[in-house]
């Protein structure tokens, strides 16, 4: 067990860092960028190299990986779907861009840059620039469809009772605005299959089904729904498709063609490790004409709403943060050194550690499914006799592990996220934890018990 804090040799030098950073020339990128003429793009560091494997990731690479993150060396932090750290590579892209707007604010809309950022997220998906809206979190990008669309009395949105407040919220307002319904779809945390969960939606589409909204990974399970059989359902039955891919995008590769959504709405600072307040909407071209923008876009010609250009048109909230835009380049520009497929492979080896762990503990229940078609990065999972609020606290204090309680939709259980920087002692001092409180659950079995 770890006890009182220690500082990191990083963390004593980040003083002498921001110093060095600050002698950067208006013209040179940091991260060992060179010469750039300002306004044409955000450039890709050569640096990123070193951490393009030559075959399958070694530990030694991934211990490299990890240094690039300034995370204190006595936490173990498996918390990424809440907020993940940033590393290096990222950090030094949006202070490059922050200094140098300081030093000159004359072009500070950076229209090259935004259209670099764009490009840069759509290869990543496999999506063309003008279907890609960069927004401030997957809130604003799940709004943006939802109230976008024309809405008629008695039509229906189909939402899982999974799903995110975020979209419950948006679509309530819809149903309270314009007459819509929702309808629920009751999906268990650990379906028996595919078939199972796809014949739930089935059951629940009828001829007013206008939209079908779904979240890649349900943050209260853990539950990765089989996107592709449920888009081809709904296009079947004329319906779009919403996905909330909050607890996915940046851990499982992502091709929203081969998916088929219609929407796709994702934030930067968790899995893709981006920053806060940044995130994109996705939007398919030949739907982007149903599709209106929430806030006034005018073109050259006078004309505006669902006429305008495609891409930025959903994207007037006035000025855009350049240095966050900027570092999601960045961040995209990290994954595709190390392989979106390797992150993948990482991130689940990781997982299969946890999971493989926690069968071996007497008293812990696992609420996410064990089909690796039906689960990703995230486990959630309780202990028998303890509260997951107390069990939260202790962890921090005893373990320095930083995970997260949840308590939506009248689960009490913990959830812990496990990414391509963290590592199996990690996933080791957290089973140890775990091991400790359930060995102990009668100390926790009061809410007001002592820990």
């Amino acid at each position: 067990m770890i006890h009182g804090a220690k500082w990191s040799r990083r963390e004593l030098f980040a003083g002498s860092a921001a110093t060095t950073l600050g002698l950067v020339s208006a013209g040179t990128l940091a991260f060992g960028q060179g010469q750039r003429t300002p306004g044409t793009g955000v450039e890709r560091s050569p640096e990123l190299d070193q951490f393009q494997p030559a075959g399958t990731p070694d530990e030694a690479l991934w211990h490299k990986i990890r240094s690039q993150f300034s995370l204190r060396d006595d936490l173990a932090f498996l918390n990424t779907g809440t907020c993940g750290p940033v590393p290096r590579p990222v950090l030094d892209v949006q202070d490059h861009y922050s200094r140098e707007l300081a030093r000159d604010p004359s072009n500070n809309f950076r229209g090259s840059e935004l259209s670099s950022v764009r490009k840069r997220l759509a290869g990543f998906v496999n999506a063309s620039p003008d279907e890609i809206a960069l927004t401030h979190s997957t809130t604003e990008g799940l709004n943006l469809f939802a109230h976008g669309l024309d809405w008629k009395p008695g039509d229906e949105v189909l939402l899982g009772t999974q799903e995110h407040f975020s979209a419950h919220e948006a679509y309530l307002w819809v149903e309270k605005r314009y007459g819509a319904r929702i309808v629920w779809v009751d999906v268990p945390a650990a379906p028996e299959s595919v078939e199972q969960v796809v014949a739930l939606y089935a059951k629940a589409i009828t001829p007013r089904t206008k939209v079908v909204v779904l979240s890649e990974v349900a943050y209260t399970s853990g539950l990765c729904l089989p996107l592709k059989e449920l888009c081809d359902l709904a296009h079947n039955r004329g319906a779009l498709v919403s996905v909330d891919g909050a607890q996915a995008f940046g851990v499982v590769p992502l091709d929203v063609k081969a998916i088929g959504a219609d929407h796709y709405a994702a934030p930067g600072q968790k899995w893709l490790l981006a920053g806060t307040g940044t995130g994109f909407s996705y939007i398919r071209k030949d739907v982007q004409e149903q599709v209106w923008p929430l806030t006034g876009y005018v073109d050259a010609k006078g004309s505006g709403g669902k006429g305008a250009p495609p891409g930025n048109r959903y994207e007037r909230s006035g000025q855009v943060n350049i240095p966050a835009a900027a570092g999601i380049a960045a961040a995209v520009d990290f994954q595709n050194a190390i392989g979106k497929d390797n992150i993948h492979a990482r991130s689940l080896q990781l997982t299969g550690q946890l999971r493989d762990g926690l069968k071996r503990i007497e008293g812990v229940t696992q609420v996410t499914s064990s089909d690796p078609r039906l689960s990703a990065a995230l486990t959630v999972f309780s202990i028998h006799g303890v509260p997951a609020q107390q069990a939260l606290k202790w962890l921090a204090e005893h373990e320095r592990v930083q995970i997260r309680a949840i308590k939506d939709g009248g689960v009490d259980a913990i959830r812990a996220s496990t990414h391509f920087y963290n590592t199996p002692q990690e996933v080791d001092r957290l089973l140890s934890g775990v091991s400790y409180l359930a060995e102990h659950a009668a100390q926790f079995a009061s809410p007001a018990a002592s820990i």
